[in-house]
């Protein structure tokens, strides 16, 4: 990648109790030296959930997103009808 597009890596090293916050879109690698237990938490925006449908071809997943933004939708509609 250095040589592509230059883009470099940084290795971490991350010891009991740190937290480490990648964010949306970074590609990483996660290599695990000992035996591990990895929480990890997603978040997947409206905006990219609308692009992702948009794109999708699996009738599933695009249910899915369907709902997803159904009842976003629907929850800002009622915050908004709140504020009258």
């Amino acid at each position: 990648l250095l040589e592509e597009c230059g883009v470099s890596g940084w290795t971490l090293l991350q010891f009991l109790g740190d937290a480490v916050l990648v964010p949306a879109g970074a590609p990483h690698q996660v290599q695990s030296l000992t035996g591990t237990i990895s929480v990890e938490q997603r978040f997947l925006s409206l905006e990219n959930a609308a692009r992702l449908r948009d794109h999708s071809t699996h009738p599933q997943l695009r249910a899915q997103l369907d709902g997803m933004i159904f009842s976003a939708v629907r929850e800002a509609v009622g915050v908004l009808q709140g504020c009258k």
